[in-house]
């Protein structure tokens, strides 16, 4: 019994494995769980190309990811957010941090990823890498303008002083 590198603490043949092995995944974070994994595990083959929306698979380079995968040795994923991407949803985005060991150095890869589904598999469309959180919209408070903790009193005369 193996644990899956996904992080699901589920055994390897009960999670990812029969998605790595053709099952359609019924969910978007269950493909990207699978990716991971593949990747992770060396096992990128034809799984990674197959996931991947046709769209994109002209940029897919299968030496290239090999190369990558290589020396590559999982150290866990972490998924920050997910929105949409359900059993029955037709688009849906992943945000998370995959984490490796190259060559004993620590690499994260942090990104927002957006999946489809077309035939009623999951597909990887494309990724944001390092996403940025919406900017902060700070409301500046008047001296002399209402309290908003709403005790009726001047900003400096009540949380202001």
């Amino acid at each position: 019994m193996t644990l899956c590198p996904c992080g699901s603490g589920q055994d390897l043949d009960a999670c990812c494995a029969p998605i790595m092995n053709g099952s359609p995944a019924p969910t978007a974070l269950t493909l990207m769980r699978a990716r991971y994994t593949a990747f992770a595990t060396g096992r990128i083959d034809a799984f990674i190309h197959d996931t991947l929306a046709p769209e994109m698979r002209g940029d897919y380079d299968p030496a290239e990811v090999a190369a990558s995968a290589k020396d590559a040795v999982g150290a866990g994923l972490e998924v920050l957010a997910v929105t949409g991407g359900g059993p029955d949803d037709e688009t849906g985005i992943v945000e998370y941090v995959a984490r490796f060991r190259v060559r004993g150095k620590r690499i994260d890869h942090h990104e927002r990823a957006s999946f489809r589904r077309e035939d009623g598999r999951w597909l990887y469309v494309d990724g944001e890498m390092n996403p940025k959180p919406p900017p902060r919209h700070v409301v500046k408070i008047g001296r002399n303008d209402p309290c908003p903790c709403g005790s009726g009193k001047k900003y400096k005369k009540c949380c202001g002083a």
